[in-house]
């Protein structure tokens, strides 16, 4: 169980109905530790408290245990945002997902992210060159907005072909069964 420091007294929103939310580590109800932390006028001073003590359980200043690691761990570079909430160093996909979750948008993470994307087509492009072309590798050429090379149009033109003989073969099919 949480002891609350003397500063607590009693003008934080963390009452003895909701303590259970402050103490606990299913993540629910840290989220809901959390929102009432938000609103609490002494969150910073809480947060400060937690991190500098260091309290190893519990939720404090709207920080859970896993955020105060975070946040004093010298190779972690997150940081705390004016509102209290963890960030993560932007250009992470991570990041990324923070940045969505709160309504932002920021360049530095699509810009990361686009160079994810890009080397992940090209990591898939590179596979289908290997098999010698394929109509995937043409799709991912014309994705990334170049020309389709050579072996991957090859290979769209003998799936083409494919299909074309395929409706025709059919068409001859159905002629036979309605002549008969």
């Amino acid at each position: 169980m949480i002891t609350l420091p003397e500063f607590l007294d009693g003008t934080a929103a963390c009452t003895p109905a909701v303590a259970h939310l402050f103490d606990s580590t299913i993540p629910e109800q840290q989220q809901q530790a959390r929102t009432i932390c938000a609103t609490c006028p002494l969150r910073a001073a809480c947060a400060d408290h937690a991190l500098t003590t260091p309290e190893e359980h519990g939720t404090w200043g709207g920080l859970a245990a896993q955020d105060r690691r975070r946040l004093l761990d010298p190779t972690d570079r997150s940081w705390l945002d004016t509102q209290g909430r963890v960030r993560l160093p932007c250009g992470t996909l991570n990041a990324l997902g923070a940045h969505h979750r709160y309504g932002e948008t920021c360049n530095t993470c699509e810009a990361a992210q686009e160079a994810r994307t890009l080397a992940q087509r090209r990591t898939l492009l590179a596979a289908a060159h290997a098999a010698g072309g394929t109509v995937a590798g043409a799709a991912i050429h014309r994705r990334i907005g170049e020309p389709v090379c050579l072996p991957c149009r090859a290979a769209e033109a003998r799936r083409s072909a494919v299909a074309r003989e395929t409706r025709r073969l059919g068409a001859q099919q159905r002629e036979l069964a309605t002549a008969s």
